[in-house]
């Protein structure tokens, strides 16, 4: 499949270094998400989780989780940038 503009942007900011955080809230409410600094949406996130290009790190029960690219998620981007030539 292949990633959509605002996806191969977040694909690309983790590539380059870019920390993509979740954060349990203690409050009831759902967990939010952060790109570098910035409020990311969870939809898109759990879009880019269930085509395993990214992947959490760490285990459950913590309040904030950072995710990682897979190479899935690299050889994705490697061929998004590709045709984008």
């Amino acid at each position: 499949m292949t990633p959509t503009q605002a996806q191969a942007r977040i694909l690309t900011a983790l590539r380059e270094g870019a920390e993509l955080v979740i954060h349990t809230r203690q409050t009831g409410r759902g967990p939010s998400s952060t790109l570098g600094g910035r409020r990311l949406s969870v939809v898109i996130l759990k879009e880019l989780e269930a085509q395993k290009w990214i992947v959490r790190e760490g285990g459950p029960g913590h309040t904030r989780a950072r995710y990682a690219l897979t190479p899935a998620g690299e050889a994705t981007l490697a061929a998004w940038e590709t045709a984008r030539e």
